[in-house]
């Protein structure tokens, strides 16, 4: 079998985690994760985070170094690690997404691999790249926190060793996208804080619209989808914070060849296939059966 068990610790360590603070009670309990609409919801919403950050990038010439599709996943998994913190440390929610979103990548690395399908030249990171990098900067939001997890060797002391400070690089990167693109700011919580008004002429907003299925199967996924509050609440933020020129729609489409999702910079257009969806719907039916396979003897 090829599956290592040092590339899944991660999420088993996850399993069996309970973080306490010495300021209080901060336990993390992982079966959020588990839930079939909390991983397609969580995963979704990296899935438009990264396709907006991909039009920021463009819309507004941000220089990248280190390529553009790394720039868009750290974008939005920064973003992610700003929501909802408790007293300096993770919420128990966005621990849960951030395992989510690795158990999804790391099932996808391991079908690539299983099919021998795996690209190496491609734009994006590997997948199992990508995996490592969410827990990299989660390591490193908290070091001292999440000690323990390092501790069980989820992530080797070789990339642990840096994390925090590719956190706080990281993070100072936000920050000084954040100046460029919006009226709002970080402040010492990492909380976005409004400086002054958005600047006259840009008027642009984000906005779904939902391509009307022909199958039963994504009727049925886009009745799911329009109940996820995290779509709104996202869509309201970007509105909200984001200093936009021109509109940005995103079609939830119904009709792709299959589950993928991208920005189309020339028509100001980012298209999230239904058949994405259904991939993360069938991946958190295997997350649990992964873990198991996964656990040390």
């Amino acid at each position: 079998m090829f599956l290592s068990p040092k590339l899944i610790v991660f999420i088993v360590c996850l399993t069996n985690l309970s973080i306490l603070t010495q300021a209080d009670d901060f336990s993390f309990n992982p079966s959020q994760s588990f839930d079939p609409d909390f991983f397609i919801e969580s995963n979704l919403e990296f899935t438009l985070l990264h396709e907006l950050a991909h039009a920021v990038i463009e819309l507004y010439d941000i220089p990248v170094l280190g390529g553009q599709e790394q720039a868009a996943d750290q974008v939005a998994l920064m973003l992610l690690l700003t929501d909802q913190r408790h007293k300096g440390v993770l919420r128990p929610v966005t621990l849960n997404k951030l395992l989510a979103i690795s158990g999804e990548w790391f099932l996808e690395w391991q079908a690539e691999m299983k099919q021998n399908q795996a690209v190496y030249w491609d734009a994006h990171p590997l997948t199992i790249q990508r995996f490592y990098d969410v827990t990299c900067l989660a390591y490193g939001s908290n070091p001292d926190i999440l000690e323990s997890l390092r501790k069980e060797k989820w992530l080797p002391v070789e990339r642990a060793w840096n994390c925090d400070l590719e956190y706080k690089k990281t993070r100072q990167a936000l920050a000084w996208l954040t100046k460029k693109v919006s009226h709002y700011q970080l402040d010492e919580n990492w909380n976005f804080v409004k400086k002054n008004k958005p600047p006259q002429g840009f008027t642009g907003q984000v906005k779904i619209v939902w391509v009307e299925p022909t199958r039963q199967s994504h009727k049925d996924m886009a009745k799911k989808l329009k109940n996820f509050k995290s779509l709104k609440y996202l869509v309201a933020q970007t509105n909200e914070v984001l200093n936009l020129k021109e509109d940005i729609t995103i079609y939830m489409e119904p009709y792709c060849k299959g589950p993928d999702a991208w920005w189309n910079g020339e028509q100001n257009i980012i298209t999230v296939c239904y058949e994405l969806a259904e991939l993360f719907e069938k991946n958190a039916a295997l997350l649990p059966g992964l873990i198991n396979e996964g656990l040390p003897e």
